[in-house]
């Protein structure tokens, strides 16, 4: 969105949408509404377009962590908010962000007496600061405060409510340690709150950060929060405050009061998240001399649309997968905006779009299709390199947990073959938001084969694969009490037998530990018999039972356990220490249907 967009239109999203917007009671279902807006998009050709995805495993593009996914909290819930809405904590708890950012002042500026509050303008102020950061960790996440720099005080009544805050919270054991200093100064963007000149930001940002450090080194502090990527704001603050700053943070909305088409929103707009956090991030470079750490502060895809045509609909869906995924590509972390504050909220807050009080809004879905909402593993710790050949299907991967996002803007189906680097075998297990369901639900699981699936991916549509890969994953520990992770990897089966050697240059011989996790798929429900081959101890349990405990020193031997099975998948963990000498790990297993042999890894899966 450009610059001029980004400067109009802001008194509605600052004064919260959720006290100008109350929908009727009685609101249809889902599945009305999802009807709705199927009529409202473009209609869907019966043609299947084919388009074909690359994923290479090999290729690390970044770290991730649950801090990469922040959300704002708002305190515009018209009485439903993070501290009493069972409801709305459910949903928040399954999409499990890492970090829950929030603006806290004293209700009167420089009276430290004065309650602790929420610091939105006209937000709910009967909410104690207390409460809400107290729901923010007992939610699992992060508190990041926005602290208060504000041209109607003085810069030493902002220093001295920034360290009294800061010492409130530490005094009950668990201090805050991440703070923003101000919030969108670059514009007249809140009612009665003046514009500041980046000069005065960075001299009130070095007074309060110089202040905070003296209370507590562990203390990061970041800036300058503009509403949008304000290049000359952003180089003047850093040129001042330099190496006070510990990261970048800045807004980011796909749209605003300027006229976007949906296509181009959800293509153009969306990839030049990245484009741009690539040059803000060349231009940090170059003035500190030194890579930061960037967050974009909030996102959303229109903060001017009233009627909901975009942030009421499954576009949000889409439009939310896809920016989130540009965003971390860029290795950036996103905050989306905001947990309760009408169509821009994560669940509805009086009714919106006719969706029932505190469920979820369709962005929900678009960041939960990343974070899995309780219903499925989540993306991985490691983003990797994922490309499609076309610009209407947006790409993501993971290792460390083996997922793909795709999200389909086109409108007519994409008949996708997706062929990875990294994984020649195991399953795809796809879970699908469209049009006519929102929530995310399990389609299809689809063989890999030679390294190569395929799927039909829905018209406006986001499916997350959550992949399995034939084998086990394997930890392996240099010592014999299976602590201290040195190795992890994928082993194809349990047949080892190392003499006297060592499983990998990282772990030294005879004082070893492994533990194999996974699970493991019986064709048909009959008895199995599971069997051990070891030297030294071994312990073995299928479906949280164990089946073998031989957890000893011996030599080379067999030990067995029965278990009776369903057909399907089961979970299987085995552990193994070596004390000496040989070291052997195998297993079998046989059935009134199979003779024994070793548990092949076509009958195993990592996940």
């Amino acid at each position: 969105m450009t610059a001029l967009a980004r400067r109009a239109a802001r008194t509605v999203l600052t004064i919260g949408l959720a006290t100008a917007t109350i929908w009727t009671a009685g609101a249809p279902s889902q599945a009305a509404t999802s009807a709705t807006i199927a009529a409202a998009t473009p209609a869907a050709t019966s043609a299947i377009t084919p388009a074909a995805v690359s994923v290479d495993f090999t290729k690390p593009i970044r770290a991730l962590s649950p801090t990469d996914y922040g959300i704002g909290i708002t305190g515009y819930g018209s009485g439903s908010y993070i501290t009493n809405d069972p409801r709305h904590r459910e949903l928040l708890t399954d999409l499990a962000p890492g970090r829950m950012r929030i603006e806290l002042h004293y209700e009167r500026p420089g009276d430290h007496t004065s309650p602790i509050v929420c610091g939105g303008y006209k937000c709910d102020t009967t909410v104690t600061g207390d409460a809400w950061i107290a729901a923010i960790r007992d939610l699992g996440a992060e508190p990041v405060v926005i602290l208060q720099v504000d041209g109607r005080q003085s810069a030493e009544v902002n220093r001295a409510d920034a360290v009294a805050l800061y010492r409130h919270f530490a005094a009950s054991g668990t201090p805050v340690r991440r703070f923003i200093l101000g919030n969108e100064l670059n514009c007249a963007c809140t009612p009665e709150k003046p514009e500041m000149p980046a000069t005065e930001y960075s001299a009130r940002f070095n007074l309060i950060a110089d202040a905070l450090n003296a209370e507590d080194p562990q203390v990061t502090v970041g800036g300058p929060a503009t509403a949008w990527n304000d290049h000359s704001y952003i180089r003047t603050f850093l040129e001042g405050s330099g190496d006070r700053v510990d990261f970048l943070d800045y807004h980011d909305y796909g749209n605003g009061s300027e006229t976007v088409s949906d296509a181009d929103l959800l293509t153009t707009v969306v990839r030049a998240y990245e484009t741009d956090l690539k040059a803000v991030s060349a231009l940090a470079e170059s003035v500190l001399g030194r890579r930061i750490d960037i967050q974009i502060g909030e996102f959303n895809s229109d903060y001017d649309d009233p009627g909901g045509a975009r942030t009421l609909t499954h576009f949000n869906t889409l439009w939310g997968a896809a920016a989130l995924g540009r965003i971390l590509h860029a290795g950036a972390a996103a905050y989306q905006y905001g947990d309760k504050n009408g169509q821009l909220g994560l669940t509805s807050t009086n009714g919106e779009g006719g969706i029932p009080r505190s469920e979820p809004l369709p962005i929900y879905h678009g960041i939960g299709m990343f974070t899995g909402e309780g219903r499925f593993r989540p993306f991985g710790t490691t983003m990797v390199e994922a490309t499609a050949d076309t610009p209407l299907l947006h790409t993501f991967a993971s290792d460390g947990a083996k997922n793909v996002v795709l999200v389909n803007t086109a409108t007519e189906p994409l008949e996708t073959t997706l062929t990875f680097t990294g994984l020649t075998a195991g399953t795809a297990a796809a879970w699908q938001s469209t049009a006519t369901e929102w929530t995310p639900h399990h389609t299809a699981t689809t063989p890999i084969t030679a390294g190569k699936t395929t799927l039909t991916l829905p018209a406006r549509s986001v499916t997350t694969l959550v992949i399995q890969e034939q084998g086990l994953s394997a930890t392996y520990f240099d010592n014999a009490d299976l602590t201290a992770p040195k190795l992890t990897r994928v082993d194809p089966g349990v047949n080892f037998d190392w003499g006297s050697g060592t499983p990998d240059p990282a772990i030294a011989p005879d004082t070893f530990s492994v533990r194999w996790t996974g699970k493991v798929i019986a064709d048909r429900a009959e008895t199995y018999t599971f069997i051990t081959t070891s030297d030294d101890g071994v312990r073995l349990w299928v479906d949280g039972t164990l089946v073998v405990d031989a957890w000893t020193d011996h030599s080379k031997r067999d030990d067995s356990g029965q278990i009776a099975l369903t057909a399907g998948p089961h979970a299987i963990r085995m552990e193994f220490y070596d004390s000496g000498y040989d070291a052997i790990a195998q297993l079998h297993w046989s059935s009134p249907s199979i003779q024994r042999q070793l548990v092949p890894a076509a009958k195993l899966l990592t996940g």
